[in-house]
């Protein structure tokens, strides 16, 4: 991202919460033209497309995307609303204006200025929960906002999702060492959690991320892959070789690779050895 693309804001003090809504605007319709708004305006579609422009910028934003306004620009409408559209708004504030470099400040808060949300649903509940705490009183809710209102702030920021990708990839790599070491005993997702540390879920979704299967889906890969060496370099049974591989029941094994490799275990050596 380019430094016109990424807001910051020097922390502390945080940037705090002010108030959020939802609007919904049917075909036709537009979002009004605002200038000088004095404070920032967080928006983050839901449903439909935006067509909103701030000073020389312009964007379409479609679900699960966001942009920031700013708090002293022009923001308009480039056109009405094609399908019907949902969003998101937010306005806060920051003690500190913001900049591209504070680095005497312990921290630097991030914000995209217009892009796609990480986790758009985990956004929306964010908002959802916000909002639902306008109908109560402000001496109850102030501390609650302001807390979502971090999380939010948070999930946003770039150079945490740079991390999280990190972490998946290294929780993933994890997940891959260990299914290659004990590939030849029982592994469930109990076993699994159990020795990694991690919710079973939570391994899924890193595995789902970086691989692209779960670890259920990658065992089983591993397992066959390492039957059809065997299948090459031995002349062991169909038998010694799926109990090798890690396979309790040879017929389960037969089927499994026959789908995956198109050919029997037998028919697959006779393949390459006549």
């Amino acid at each position: 991202m380019t430094e016109r693309s990424v807001l910051t804001f020097p922390s502390p003090p945080l940037p705090y919460f002010l108030e959020c809504g939802k609007t919904h605007y049917m075909p036709g319709e537009s979002h009004p033209n605002r200038r000088n708004l004095g404070v920032f305006d967080l928006i983050l579609v839901q449903r439909g497309c935006l067509f909103l422009g701030e000073e020389d910028m312009q964007w379409a934003l479609r679900a699960g995307d966001m942009a920031v306004l700013m708090p002293d620009a022009h923001h308009y409408a480039v056109q009405g609303c094609q399908e019907e559209t949902s969003f998101y708004w937010l306005h806060f504030q920051s003690a500190v204006s913001s900049t591209a470099d504070h680095e005497s400040i312990s921290h630097n808060i991030k914000l995209p200025r217009q892009g796609p949300v990480p986790y758009p649903e985990q956004a929306y509940h964010l908002f959802d929960s916000l909002h639902l705490l306008a109908t109560e009183p402000r001496s109850t809710a102030f501390w609650r906002e302001q807390t979502l209102f971090i999380e939010l702030l948070e999930l946003l920021d770039p150079s945490r999702s740079d991390q999280e990708q990190s972490r998946v990839r290294k929780i993933a790599e994890q997940v891959e060492s260990y299914i290659k070491m004990h590939y030849r005993e029982p592994i469930s997702n109990a076993r699994l959690s159990s020795d990694l540390h991690f919710h079973y879920n939570y391994l899924t979704r890193c595995m789902k991320e970086s691989h692209g299967l779960t670890p259920t889906e990658y065992l089983l890969q591993y397992r066959l892959d390492q039957a059809k060496r065997l299948l090459l370099t031995t002349q062991w049974s169909m038998a010694r070789i799926a109990e090798h591989v890690g396979f309790q029941y040879p017929p389960y094994f037969s089927r499994r690779f026959s789908a995956r490799f198109g050919l029997s275990p037998l028919q697959f050596r006779k393949q390459y050895t006549e």
